[in-house]
């Protein structure tokens, strides 16, 4: 087996949770509340949160395993791919910031619904997010920028492999095992750009399915199955086909079981693409700054890096919420009316708004040199507003919210659980979920943890 493969499934059979460091453990409980506050949103928001479970039904798919926020259950490949599919459609899952990637969305419910239906405890449930993080990152890193030039989505293929090293953990494969659960997944890897163009509203089920492909891929080396001995590095391994063939080895696995990629998440404070928040706190905080209404502007310029300018720079209304989530002009026009950007910006009538529509034409979306110099390591923008009155303010944004280097704390992220699980679970379910993950590593099976995540409408 190659070294990427081998090295890869001896860290995800033989990392232990004993060998974690305590820092490590609190932001891996952090990824799983965060994650749970996506997939509540999801499962109440997304226009296909109840066509999923339908397609479930329609294929014979059965089982009693949780679909968050809702009283149906599935069988637990299938409610990982559901519960994955609504924690990426709103746009609220956390990401990486040395790559574009998701991991969290894919990882935690793959993790989540194997323990559950496994009876597996806490402790293997964190190792277990650790690992699919960190496997996922290095994929998304070391493929990165060539995977999305290429047209292929990060974190529906790099999460397949994340799910496959999650699950490889939960479910206790040794070393050989895992490295053809890993070498599987990248037969299974799959997801194409294209889907942020048009088609936006199918990009979570396409991400669930890499959480579908990676407990596939464990369970399938558990029972035997033979894989490629290249499955990444290969003449027609996945680097070659979707990447290219010159991938640094030493340099994607440099740090592995010390450096854990799992700290460098961060998270997302609006239901948007991630390259619409600094346009949108930069708005903001000018705003603030010097006392701007939304009627005194007369034109805003974005400066940002190109893939930031292809993915959210178009210009127009949009149609619908997934291409308002998209849409850097729509994001700051509803900043300016509202002083941030948040699910009401999602609604029909707002996306309809003429108001909305007139600010949105006032913005001008284009690739800034220096922003794009910092591009990946920094997703900075440049905001210019230019008032009515010839006055103009410049503010360039290179930390977010959220960030590694400006963290927020276990209870704000509590307080997003709460905000999204209100409508489909009681407070007092909301206060008990917040309080086990906090305590997951003290418990011995989840299945009672699970049941609170289930909706009581």
């Amino acid at each position: 087996m190659e070294v990427i493969a081998k090295t890869l499934s001896q860290f995800a059979s033989g990392a232990k949770y004993e060998d974690l460091p305590g820092d490590i453990v609190q932001c891996a409980k952090e990824r799983i509340i965060d994650i749970l506050s996506a997939a509540m949103a999801g499962s109440s928001l997304w226009e296909y949160r109840n066509k999923i479970i339908d397609t479930s039904r329609n294929m014979r798919d059965s089982g009693y395993s949780t679909i968050i926020g809702r009283k149906e259950t599935a069988s637990f490949p299938a409610a990982a791919a559901i519960n994955c599919a609504y924690a990426h459609s709103v746009e609220l899952d956390d990401g990486y910031r040395n790559a574009g990637t998701h991991a969290g969305a894919v990882v935690i419910p793959t993790a989540l619904s194997l323990a559950e239906k496994f009876n597996i405890g806490g402790r293997r449930v964190i190792l277990a997010v650790v690992i699919g993080y960190d496997v996922a990152y290095r994929f998304a890193r070391i493929m990165s920028p060539l995977l999305i030039e290429n047209g292929f989505h990060p974190s529906a293929v790099c999460g397949t492999m994340g799910a496959a090293a999650a699950s490889a953990s939960i479910l206790q494969l040794n070393a050989c095992q895992a490295a053809n659960a890993l070498s599987l997944s990248a037969l299974f890897a799959s997801g194409l750009m294209e889907v942020t163009r048009s088609g936006q509203s199918s990009k979570g089920a396409m991400v669930g399915h890499a959480a579908f492909a990676g407990i596939y891929s464990a369970m399938m080396a558990k029972n035997g199955f033979s894989a490629p001995e290249a499955p990444f590095s290969g003449v027609s391994g996945l680097f070659n086909a979707m990447s290219d063939n010159n991938v640094d080895a030493a340099k994607m696995l440099e740090g592995l079981g010390e450096n854990y990629e799992i700290k460098d998440t961060y998270v997302k404070l609006y239901p948007t693409c991630r390259h619409t928040h600094a346009p949108i706190e930069g708005t903001v905080a000018l705003c603030s700054e010097h006392n701007i209404m939304a009627e005194e502007v007369k034109r805003i310029d974005i400066g940002t890096h190109p893939v930031a300018f292809n993915l959210t720079g178009a210009a127009g209304t949009p149609c619908d919420a997934q291409q308002a989530r998209f849409s850097t002009p729509y994001c700051v026009a509803s900043a300016l009316i509202n002083g941030t950007f948040g699910i009401v910006d999602l609604k029909e009538e707002n996306i309809n708004d003429d108001r909305r529509a007139q600010l949105s034409s006032l913005i001008h979306v284009y690739v800034d040199k220096e922003v794009a110099a910092e591009f990946p390591q920094r997703r900075s923008a440049k905001i210019r507003i230019e008032l009515k009155n010839g006055t103009s303010f410049v503010k360039t944004i290179y930390s977010l919210k959220g960030a590694p280097e400006l963290p927020i704390g276990y209870m704000d992220l509590c307080d997003k659980f709460k905000n999204m699980a209100k409508t489909s679970v009681p407070n007092e379910n909301i206060r008990k979920i917040c309080d086990s993950v906090q305590k997951l590593d003290s418990m011995e099976e989840l299945s009672a943890f699970m049941r609170l995540l289930k909706s009581t409408n």
